[in-house]
């Protein structure tokens, strides 16, 4: 058997998927987000966001206040197009930005109360968005999913903490481990 036919089939054994399993998941979990993404960046369109200030506007009101790097880990989205939407949230006055005296180096972010009004209209979508997308999926298979999902999150991250912090969406987690790191 040649290498590249040991790594891809290109038929599920049991014959229900266009692949084997384990690439189908991926496929299908590819196909499911980059759907949602494009669905919800299209509804986003109407409040004048991007799904990247979307994310950022959304992980910020979750912390509170946090820095590029925890905002980088939580959203996934990559540090120049993050920092192009936070520059873009700051001029619209959605977010605040401030430099701590005692760390200049420091960049900490928050929503300002025109943000939180933002936020609180997008939020809104978002909810009744995501019922939309998962109508026909009971309960109990959105958290065997999710449960699924949180193990392939531990299987990928760099360490156990940082997995737990995207999991738990905890930003202590992630402060403690990008000072580790």
């Amino acid at each position: 058997m040649t290498e590249s036919a040991a790594v891809l089939r290109s038929v599920d054994p049991e014959g229900e998927f266009g692949l084997d399993v384990p690439e189908y998941f991926f496929y299908l979990l590819f196909q499911a987000v980059r759907r949602r993404d494009a669905a919800f960046e299209r509804a986003l369109a109407g409040l004048d966001l991007t799904l990247s200030q979307w994310r950022a506007m959304s992980t910020v009101r979750r912390f509170g206040s946090c820095g590029m790097s925890e905002l980088s880990a939580f959203t996934a989205v990559d540090r120049t197009t993050l920092t192009r939407s936070v520059d873009q949230l700051v001029r619209r006055d959605l977010v605040a930005r401030e430099t701590p005296a005692s760390d200049r180096r420091q960049v900490r972010l928050s929503l300002t109360p025109e943000g939180q009004a933002m936020y609180d209209r997008a939020v809104l979508q978002l909810l009744s968005f995501n019922r939309s997308a998962l109508e026909g999926v009971d309960e109990a298979r959105r958290r065997e999913i999710s449960r699924g999902l949180a193990t392939i999150i531990r299987n990928l991250a760099p360490d156990d903490n940082f997995a737990e912090a995207l999991i738990r969406f905890e930003p202590e987690r992630i402060r403690a481990s990008t000072r580790r790191g």
